[in-house]
């Protein structure tokens, strides 16, 4: 299962006093993260490489976090961290980075800044060109189980797979009711994503979009030096196909 996803143009913010115009511009800069193993910061790594043309090692990242999980820079790539008393939102504002990825709305463009923007001030059609382009809409979280499980009671992830379907479904269904959302145009954004991303954008298992996003973000794994091997998508999800006709219980 795929739990969150979500388009991360509008998170890329730049120093305004920089010159960056554009995606290009970035070459050469110092670019702010909170760590280099954050999702929404590796998908925009391989998106400005692969759709704008920016390597990921023509940059120097600086992170503020420590990672997570261990992980050894491959060569060539240039990572500095930060000390503990210095912060990359601040950074940007005062001009020592350039720009900054980030998963969330940084408190400075939150303020009204005018030190900084984003780099693409129309993010939302940039996104949706980017989805046209490519149709990816970036899985930033997934639902993992245990091999030891699957191994022991195999039809756990196939009844977690339609006890989620059956969710999602209710909740979609509910999610049509635009009197349930305190927003004005509630349903004219509902049908637009419709339009945009057909009607299921949410999409669990491995379905031919499924496929090619998890693809392409295993290659950025890759590519960044993530993972010392590229993964297929079959190597690394199970298969909650049943057969024809198996109906959504699992049984032997």
């Amino acid at each position: 299962m795929f739990l969150h996803r979500r388009f991360r143009h509008g998170f890329v913010f730049i120093n305004t006093g920089k010159g960056i115009k554009k995606p290009a511009d970035l070459i050469g800069k110092r670019i702010g993260i909170k760590s280099f193993l954050v999702t929404a910061i590796h998908w925009m790594r391989g998106i400005l490489e692969h759709e704008y043309g920016v390597p990921h090692k023509a940059v120097e990242w600086v992170a503020e976090l420590d990672e997570d999980v261990d992980f050894n820079p491959p060569p060539g790539l240039k990572i500095t961290r930060l000390p503990h008393d210095k912060s990359v939102e601040t950074m940007l504002a005062e001009g020592e980075l350039d720009a900054l990825i980030h998963s969330d709305i940084i408190k400075p463009m939150e303020a009204g800044d005018p030190r900084v923007a984003r780099l693409w001030p129309d993010y939302k059609a940039e996104e949706i060109r980017f989805y046209k382009k490519t149709q990816i809409f970036p899985i930033m979280h997934v639902m993992g189980i245990r091999q030891e499980i699957v191994d022991r009671h195999p039809w756990v992830p196939v009844n977690l797979f339609h006890a989620f379907e059956k969710s999602k479904a209710i909740a979609m269904k509910r999610m049509a009711n635009p009197r349930i959302v305190p927003l004005a145009w509630y349903l004219e954004a509902w049908n637009e994503q419709q339009q945009v991303l057909g009607p299921d954008p949410w999409e669990y298992g491995l379905t031919d979009k499924n496929r090619h996003t998890m693809g392409t973000i295993a290659g950025y794994s890759h590519e960044q030096g993530l993972t010392t091997r590229l993964w297929t998508p079959d190597d690394l999800f199970t298969s909650v196909f049943q057969g024809r006709k198996r109906g959504d219980e699992f049984r032997i």
